[in-house]
């Protein structure tokens, strides 16, 4: 579907004649589903919370770090245009603690090089705000930022709202922050392993849910301010 091949293929014909306005899509016919079906995680499981860009955005950066992760030697590893690389790979600690093969490094590596976002990425979709598995906030006080994650469902908060697709679920909780930063320093919930960028904050789902305990990241940031 995301094959641009020529002027009259389906991707461009939804966009300048069905009505879509944004879209995702292969370029290769697809096998594993990280991408696509991650980003329905993010858009539809979590209404509300993200736009349509950003769902896609949060998914990839999901992507990148499981990749970075368990795989880290493809990090920076180039794909042929089938996806395919010449890059050596191994199965590391944490990716058998995962519980994944060198199938899923196969499968991160293609849908990270080989799925595209079509359309506008300014223009706001977003759905309905509807009751959630978890909340999530983020708070910044003076140069201090508080990302908390409450649990909504007891010990089932975490877990896959839907299982019916390809690498549904487990996907980290993520957070926009609402200008870029640098000189990050952690302050609480390093137990997390929360991974602070300079426009973003991620933070691994556990799986498991402890309702009585915080999910809760403080750091201390300096702003970049836009000229």
């Amino acid at each position: 579907m995301g094959h641009i091949d020529r002027r009259d293929c389906m991707a461009t014909s939804w966009l300048n004649s069905a009505g879509v306005h944004q879209m995702l899509g292969y370029l290769q016919p697809t096998w594993y589903g990280y991408m696509g079906w991650g980003v329905l995680d993010y858009f539809v499981e979590q209404p509300g919370r993200y736009t349509f860009t950003e769902a896609f955005f949060a998914n990839h950066h999901a992507l990148v770090h499981r990749l970075a992760t368990c795989f880290p030697e493809l990090a920076a590893a180039e794909t042929d245009l089938n996806g395919r690389t010449t890059t050596p790979v191994r199965l590391s600690d944490p990716a058998r603690a995962a519980g994944l093969t060198l199938q899923d490094a196969r499968g991160l590596l293609f849908d990270r090089d080989l799925v595209a976002f079509y359309g506008d990425p300014a223009w706001s979709a977003r759905l309905a705000d509807r009751p959630r598995a978890f909340e999530q906030t983020l708070r910044v006080e003076a140069d201090t930022y508080v990302f908390e994650i409450t649990p909504r469902r007891g010990a089932d908060s975490f877990a896959p709202v839907n299982r019916n697709g390809s690498q549904r679920g487990g996907r980290p909780f993520i957070a926009y922050l609402p200008h870029r930063v640098r000189e990050v320093a952690l302050m609480e919930g390093a137990e997390l392993r929360p991974v602070v960028t300079d426009d973003f904050v991620l933070v691994p789902n556990p799986g498991t849910c402890d309702p009585a305990r915080p999910y809760r990241v403080r750091f201390t940031a300096t702003p970049i301010l836009s000229k």
